[in-house]
């Protein structure tokens, strides 16, 4: 009688043995796009969003550039779907990064200051960006919606917890991550000045850099 249990077994083994090496290969699939910066089947969303977010980074090579890039959609992709950074060289040196299906202002504001100061690699990169501001936008109000901003941080910067905000008519502001409300300078801290290019410019030889969770 107890040879049908041990053949259960073996079957119930085998089974879970199947399940765990199905499991490992798709996990080991999804690492692997990530770190060619490809995007796992079925989980971009179906419709792209416009918006004129624009992040132009330099201080780096290409592989370094987007692996930095991978870092942090790792760690904001983590539990779902957020950051969708499409990167395209200008030149050795110089990278401008778009959204086509868009990206919060926050996370936005986070990727620039995270891209001059990455985590583990010592160094400062140069960071900037554009955007034009909305009323749901966090630390926009009446006073800064639906205009062009600049967005970049500063050179004397040693808390490593905000950023600047230039709007198009000159007004300055300091968002910080732990505060909702944004400071309105006296001075700004650089003047407002027009992207170099525009989002509609770049299409053309991108990449998508997408980083997945492995869970």
């Amino acid at each position: 009688m107890k040879h049908p249990y041990l053949i259960l077994a073996i079957i119930l083994m085998i089974t879970l043995l199947l399940i765990f090496d199905r499991l490992e290969l798709r996990t080991r699939r999804m690492r692997d796009r990530a770190e060619k910066g490809e995007p796992s089947d079925g989980m971009l969303p179906k419709d792209k969003v416009a918006n004129d977010k624009l992040i132009v980074v330099e201080g780096g090579h290409e592989d370094l550039i987007k692996r930095i890039i991978r870092d942090f959609c790792g760690w904001h992709n983590r539990e779902m779907l957020q950051v969708i950074p499409v990167v395209t060289k200008i030149t050795d040196q110089q990278f401008a990064i778009i959204f086509p299906y868009d990206v919060s202002f926050d996370i936005f504001c986070s990727f620039i200051n995270y891209l001059n100061y990455p985590k583990g690699y010592g160094r400062r990169f140069y960071a900037i960006g554009w955007t034009t501001t909305r009323l749901t936008d966090m630390w926009i109000t009446a006073e800064s919606a639906g205009k062009q901003v600049f967005l970049f941080v500063s050179d004397a910067d040693r808390e490593y917890d905000y950023v600047f905000m230039t709007t198009i008519d000159q007004l300055g502001y300091q968002l910080n991550f732990s505060i909702e409300k944004a400071q309105l300078l006296e001075h700004t801290a650089k003047t407002y000045h027009m992207p170099p290019f525009t989002t509609g410019d770049l299409a053309g030889s991108e990449t998508v850099a997408v980083s997945f969770s492995e869970n």
